[in-house]
């Protein structure tokens, strides 16, 4: 196939064979910009590439339908069909611009296109002279209108039918008082002046009254129809400018560089950070309340009062663990007022014992990998000996990381002697986990009892030692601190990964966000839109309700994006870290294939793939495939073999003339 496509494109394009083949070996693996690229620099004509997917398209379509005659027999209609089509079109072409050179041309190269073709359609040109001649004497094109339209402009059309290019027209136009224009204005008042003056049926009326009556109510119906259309503007325009918001970001994270894209996304985690301190350490109490309120007013009834107690309690158990040991009948016996205070008593409580800093963490934990995952020491079990030097060695790492991750995170913000307090504790604690799992009679059915017990020990020492690092800063300080360390993690990631690669990744990920909470926002606006013209009944007006609620909407997805952005960064990045080796192992493999002349293929039934060639395999004393009609090792052997980078020894199984060797008889 490929040495076919190399003799039909190769002198049309006036380009060397081997650089040919390299062009449909890029087409036939996908890589078009490449192929452009590589054809641009030999200073050829671009339309190669998309002519060589032209033919590598009808080739595939061929293959497809060779098993099946019915498939077969339709592939070759639908070609023939296409291309006596578009030679007819250009025959019609040339023989009305008085070109009968080219129409005999075209009847030429096409076979099955008859000779007196062009007579045909030189008669039909003629009579269709005659018939517009014809068509002026008798006055042109008279219209007659059955009705009158509700727009003035759809009128003016079908008169125009009558006139068009400079021909001669007429139009007239007939209205029944039963026409829904006439029913609406004036159609009563009408009957009611034909049946006292006895006037028939059938009698046409002229007046030039009753046209201007009809354009009146033309434009009163006009005048509605505008009005209804600017209210929908009007709606629209409320979306039409959040819709140009959220393209204008969607473009520059497309085609923004990577400073643009860094500090969208150190926005992001600036929002999300500064959210979450405000919330937990600066403003927990007034956080809390704005929580309880809300829940409540869910778990309320409107039309009774009612608040559904256990539902609110239940719904506030993490902020306030303490809820759930209320009394449930005391509680359900106050208002939704003297509830509230009642469940802030015990946010005040949280806040002196320090629990609002572990629900700061957690909350982090979510989207921030602070410290690293505690180690699995049961799988030393599997270790036959060795195994205390095993538990002493991956103590020593383990350390060290928690211990650099700890510096990085306090490093400029807390001072040297309370790092050292705050290290010296966790350590010790850390350490006293470590001795504590015995490594003796470890076995495979006590391993996991043990992990459990030190995973325990050992994350609550790195608890603690969170606990302790975000009691010794202020909220600016702790803002300061995390923001920090997020640019210290991501730089990491940057040099680990790879610039083009990080890139790639900030990307993605800002696309995916704003696209999920995009298409979750216009599902939320169709909802509102549904269901404002209900906010009439409660005296307020439709429109300015709905934008009022449509930019609270719109903010919450801009805080939602940010925070779907910092929860998933850490999260996807070693994802797409094994995406990228995976990708880099398969693309090395399609090279060396590649090169060996040899294409990888997915198998249709089945795992795995399959290496097949990408061209036939070509003899020494074969002709070549270029066409030029020399023999293959006369012609382009030597090249093709340079270019494998194998001898032709290797390449052609030799020449030697040795005894062959075979299986001893027994």
């Amino acid at each position: 196939v490929i040495g076919y496509l190399g003799r039909v494109l190769q002198e049309p394009y006036e380009i060397d064979y081997n650089d040919l083949m390299r062009v449909l070996r890029d087409v036939r693996a996908g890589r078009l910009a490449e192929a452009r690229e590589f054809v641009e620099e030999l200073g050829k004509d671009s339309a190669l590439v998309e002519d060589a997917m032209r033919q590598w398209g009808l080739y595939n379509r061929y293959v497809t339908v060779q098993e099946d005659e019915r498939k077969l027999a339709q592939f070759l209609a639908e070609m023939v069909f296409e291309q006596h089509y578009n030679a007819r079109a250009a025959l019609i072409r040339t023989v009305l611009s008085d070109d009968l050179e080219g129409a005999k041309a075209v009847i030429a190269k096409v076979p099955g296109i008859p000779d007196d073709i062009i007579d045909h359609i030189l008669a039909l040109k003629a009579q269709t002279e005659r018939e517009r001649k014809e068509v002026w004497q008798l006055g042109g094109l008279h219209v007659v209108g059955s009705e009158r339209h509700e727009s003035r402009r759809i009128d003016n059309q079908l008169r125009g039918r009558a006139a068009r290019q400079g021909d001669p027209g007429s139009s007239r136009f007939f209205l029944s008082l039963d026409d829904d224009l006439m029913r609406r204005f004036g159609g009563e008042r009408l009957k009611n002046f034909m049946s006292r003056t006895n006037l028939p049926d059938d009698l046409p009326i002229e007046n030039r009254m009753l046209d201007r009556i009809i354009e009146s109510s033309q434009e009163r119906i006009e005048g509605y129809n505008f009005d209804i259309r600017k209210n929908v503007v009007e709606y629209d325009d409320v979306m039409s400018k959040q819709r140009q918001a959220m393209y204008g970001q969607r473009r520059e994270v497309l085609l923004g560089d990577g400073s643009s894209l860094d500090d969208q996304i150190e926005d992001a985690f600036a929002t999300t950070i500064a959210e979450l301190v405000d919330n937990y350490v600066d403003n927990y109490p007034g956080y809390v309340r704005s929580e309880i309120e809300r829940v409540i007013r869910d778990f309320s009834t409107d039309a009774t009062d009612e608040i559904n107690v256990r539902g609110v309690v239940r719904q506030m158990r993490g902020l306030l663990p303490k809820a759930t040991t209320l009394d449930i009948d005391e509680l359900s016996k106050l208002s939704a007022a003297r509830l509230t205070d009642r469940l802030m008593l015990l946010a005040h409580e949280n806040e002196e014992e320090g629990t609002n800093l572990y629900q700061l963490l957690r909350a982090m934990e979510r989207f921030l990998p602070l410290l690293p995952p505690v180690p699995n020491l049961g799988s030393l079990a599997g270790r036959p000996s060795g195994r205390l030097q095993a538990r002493d060695l991956i103590r020593r790492d383990y350390l060290e990381q928690v211990e650099s991750l700890f510096n990085e995170f306090l490093a400029e913000q807390a001072d040297r002697a309370d790092r050292d307090t705050i290290w010296e504790k966790a350590s010790t604690e850390l350490e006293q986990a470590f001795a504590q799992f015995s490594v003796d009679g470890l076995s495979s059915k006590n391993a996991t009892a043990r992990q459990l017990r030190f995973l325990e020990r050992a994350g609550g020492a790195l608890r603690d030692l969170l606990l302790d690092s975000l009691s010794a800063l202020e909220g600016e300080q702790m803002v300061a601190a995390l923001k920090s360390y997020v640019k210290t993690q991501q730089d990491k990631w940057r040099i680990r990964i790879g610039v083009e690669q990080y890139l790639n990744f900030q990307r993605v990920l800002l696309l995916s966000a704003i696209d999920r909470e995009w298409r979750d926002y216009l599902t939320a606006m169709d909802d509102l839109r549904r269901e404002i013209g209900l906010a009439a009944i409660g005296q307020r007006d439709p429109k300015v309700e709905y934008k009022r609620r449509s930019f609270e909407m719109f903010a919450d997805m801009r805080r939602n994006i940010d925070r779907d952005i910092a929860e998933r960064f850490f999260r996807d990045i070693a994802g797409h870290q094994q995406f990228i080796q995976q990708q880099e192992a398969e693309a090395a493999y399609q090279i060396q294939a590649r090169d060996a002349g040899y294409e990888v293929v997915q198998r249709e039934k089945g795992k795995g793939v399959e290496l097949r060639r990408d061209s036939p395999k070509v003899g020494r004393n074969d002709l070549c495939p270029c066409g030029s009609g020399k023999k293959y090792k006369n012609c382009h052997m030597r090249q093709d073999l340079a270019a494998a980078g194998a001898s032709p020894a290797v390449m052609t199984g030799g020449t030697g003339g040795g005894r062959k060797k075979g299986k001893k008889k027994r």
